[in-house]
């Protein structure tokens, strides 16, 4: 396990236009972790990357990506117009070409795991606090402190296949339980027009999403990566709290709604509107009882009352309730069928383009990252899955690595499947037949191939 706090040397945010004079060139840093580095050490970094965005900017049209030294790696994103995001990362180096390559990779995060972790970091912050041009330059230092510095030192970047492949993990329900949790939702809606339900969640995978899935991949992060985590910590230790989680409860925000004062407590979200270029403010409501939590979002321009509030979950409460009791058995219907199915010591991952949707076995705790499977052996899916051309709209590689793993990756309709193998006296016939064997048992219905 490759905790990232340990593997980062600096995180900054940097707009070269907010300290255009010479002596104001602090200005231009909006942001800079750890925060005991001196404002001089801050300039000399945030002034090297300007340099080398500006060189690059002689040669392309194209945003810069990466600039690598002997000792460390710079990874750029450009979020928007102005706005640089820059990672630097300490990478293995030793004086032998051939140790370089081989030895110290495994204590390596691969470039694109860290690109995602910038581009999950803006998108979090563009939810919760709104595009960096919206916010006032009086208040943006503070406002990026306030959100950058504790979720930087949260994250436990693992190296781990949800990592490297970031998706949603959804629930499979027979078509009954399905029709219920749809007939829930509209119910709601209807009796409730001014909150519209954006996601409906049993433990940490998806059943119903309302949302663009860029919006539903951060909101899906948060949730499992640090709302219900919480949550679900509280729910053990018993006692009240354990309770009133049976007959549900607003979690959003923490302490509940019980009073007029708590409305001003509601969290704010800026989601994208449908053509996805502006983002439009709402009130982000929660609500959670046994493992099924919903959210909720209503235009921040309505008048609350916590009369509504009050009806709202005497309403769900129930419903909600028996919903999740029936999704509860479900669950363990389909955690056997699964066990059944899978009959195979092998590793895969199944990756969907287009609805994010992300399956592994064994399967992936979102609480708890596998290390089962090696960072070489990462490394080379997360290659293959950051490169689309490496497999076009219909394509199959098999990679051989010298410790004996097979890596087979296969492409169809923006859909993806990576097996890992490792078998020693293996042949390629028999790897392709095995895969394909693996392919059907768990992706029938699924993976489809060119006809």
């Amino acid at each position: 396990m490759i905790d990232v706090k340990t593997k980062i040397n600096s995180f900054f945010i940097f707009n070269s236009s907010f300290g255009p004079r010479e002596g104001e060139e602090i200005k231009r840093v909006l942001f800079f972790h750890p925060n005991q580095i001196s404002s001089d050490a801050r300039k000399i970094q945030v002034g090297l990357c300007e340099a080398v965005v500006k060189f690059m900017s002689t040669f392309t049209s194209e945003p810069c990506e990466a600039l690598q030294t002997q000792t460390k790696r710079y990874i750029f994103y450009q979020p928007e117009k102005g706005y640089w995001m820059v990672l630097v990362v300490r990478i293995p180096y030793t004086t032998k070409a051939v140790s370089a390559i081989g030895e110290g990779r495994a204590e390596f995060l691969d470039p694109s795991v860290m690109n995602d972790l910038l581009v999950s970091a803006y998108k979090m912050f563009r939810m919760f606090m709104g595009p960096f041009k919206d916010i006032p330059i009086e208040e943006i230092y503070s406002t990026c402190d306030e959100f950058f510095a504790p979720f930087i030192m949260s994250r436990n970047l693992t190296n781990d296949i949800s990592d490297v492949i970031q998706g949603i993990s959804y629930l499979p329900l027979d078509k009954n339980c399905f029709f219920k949790v749809m007939c829930f939702i509209d119910l709601l809606e209807v009796n409730y027009p001014d909150f519209k339900c954006i996601s409906f969640v049993y433990n940490d995978q998806l059943i119903w999403n309302g949302l663009s899935s860029n919006d539903m991949l951060t909101l899906y992060q948060y949730l499992v990566q640090t709302l219900l985590p919480k949550q679900v910590e509280k729910e053990i230790q018993g006692g009240a709290i354990a309770a009133a989680q049976r007959h549900g409860r607003f979690i959003s925000p923490p302490e509940g709604i019980r009073t007029q004062d708590d409305l001003r407590k509601l969290v704010k979200v800026h989601l994208l509107r449908e053509d996805e270029t502006e983002t439009k403010q709402y009130y982000l409501i929660i609500y959670r009882t046994l493992s099924a939590t919903v959210c909720f979002t209503i235009d921040v321009n309505t008048h609350l009352e916590i009369d509504t509030f009050r009806s709202l979950d005497a309403f769900i409460g129930p419903q909600l309730s028996t919903i999740a009791s029936t999704i509860s058995e479900q669950c363990a219907i389909h955690a056997l069928q699964t066990a059944q199915l899978a009959n195979t010591e092998h590793k895969f991952v199944y990756f969907n383009r287009l609805n994010l949707a992300f399956k592994t076995y064994p399967p992936v705790n979102k609480l708890i990252p596998s290390t089962s499977i090696k960072p070489e052996v990462l490394s080379i899916i997360a290659g293959i899955h950051a490169d689309k051309k490496s497999l076009g709209n219909y394509g199959e590689v098999i990679i051989k690595t010298p410790d004996e793993y097979w890596i087979t990756g296969k492409s169809s309709n923006d859909r993806e499947f990576y097996v890992v193998i490792q078998e020693k006296n293996a042949n390629l016939k028999e790897i392709s037949d095995e895969v394909k064997r693996i392919c059907e048992a768990q992706m029938k219905g699924i993976f489809f191939y060119p006809m």
